[in-house]
């Protein structure tokens, strides 16, 4: 709202992330917020630390979460990108958060990290080949053309720029 003196007024609304249970996360499709999650823990990592069993319960969280990214991959609703991003930025807030306690930290990083490998890296380049394919086809530039500049672009063989079309 602008005030009669000129100044822009705006509601903000702050929710506590700590309060948030995973399952809210996923409700209120608040994923840029689950790297955050692991604030919800810090009072307690001393106790996971000396606590196999409790530590075993935050893996045990740390598992659904990347369930319910990989189920929401599936369904089309986050992409191979987004889901990385997630996974990455958790292992980041962890990293310094979880600074004095390796077994936490080493603990979640396992599950998170879990079966990041080539192949999501495969599956990004993948579609962002395809996206630029679908653009330039759209723009009406030529077969031959989309061939030549994504074998340059992304440095492929002609049979795998082939592929794409």
């Amino acid at each position: 709202m602008i005030t009669p003196g000129g100044t822009v007024e705006y509601d903000i609304h702050v929710i506590k992330s700590q309060q948030y249970t995973l399952k809210k996360f996923f409700e209120k499709k608040l994923l840029l917020l689950i790297p955050f999650y692991i604030f919800s823990h810090e009072s307690q990592f001393k106790e996971y630390e000396q606590n196999n069993a409790k530590l075993r319960a935050l893996q045990e969280e740390y598992e659904q979460i990347k369930n319910e990214l990989e189920n929401l991959l599936k369904q089309g609703s986050i992409s191979e990108y987004t889901r990385c991003t997630i996974i990455d930025m958790s292992n980041k807030v962890l990293e310094h958060i979880a600074v004095k306690y390796n077994s936490v930290k080493e603990g979640v990083k396992a599950i998170m990290v879990g079966k990041i490998l080539e192949y999501e890296a495969k599956t990004i380049k993948r579609e962002g080949i395809e996206g630029t394919v679908s653009i330039l086809k759209n723009l009406g530039i030529p077969s031959q053309t989309i061939l030549d500049k994504i074998q340059e672009q992304y440095n492929l063989s002609p049979e795998a720029s082939r592929k794409y079309l």
